[in-house]
C-alpha cells in the first residue's frame, strides 16, 4: 500500500493470454428512436454504429456476448466479469479477431 504523498509502485499486469476468449472488436448498428412529430425524408443521419471492443465470451446463432472488463484477481470466485454487450448476430455489421490467446489454465465457463 501506499500513503499519502505517496505514488504507487508499478506493478505488472497478467497477460490476456491469461484468459481464454479472443480479444474482438465488434462493429454494429444500433437501434434507433425518434421522438418529434415530423417525419424526415431520409433516415441516414439518425442511424447509430457502434464499436464494441473486449472478450468474446460466448457466441451462440442469434446473438454473441463480449466482456469488457474482467477480474484476473480473483482466484475464479463468482463475477469475474463485468461490463458486458448481448449483441443480436443480425446487427453486427463485422467481426474482428485483434487477437487469439494461448492456451490457458484460466476457464471461463461457470464451475459447479
Amino acid at each position: 500500500m501506499y500513503g499519502p504523498g505517496t505514488p504507487p509502485e508499478p506493478r505488472r499486469g497478467k497477460a490476456l493470454e491469461l484468459v481464454a476468449g479472443p480479444l474482438v472488436a465488434v462493429e454494429w448498428e444500433d437501434i434507433t428512436a425518434y421522438s418529434r412529430t415530423a417525419i424526415p425524408d431520409d433516415f441516414e443521419a439518425y442511424r447509430l454504429r457502434k464499436l464494441t471492443c473486449g472478450i468474446l465470451w460466448k457466441e451462440t446463432d442469434e446473438y454473441i456476448v463480449i466482456v469488457g472488463d474482467y477480474d484476473l484477481t480473483n482466484g475464479g470466485k463468482d463475477y469475474r466479469h463485468n461490463d458486458f454487450h448481448i449483441i443480436p448476430r443480425g446487427v453486427i455489421r463485422e467481426l474482428t479477431v485483434l487477437r487469439t490467446p494461448a492456451p490457458s489454465v484460466v476457464s471461463l465457463e461457470a464451475t459447479g
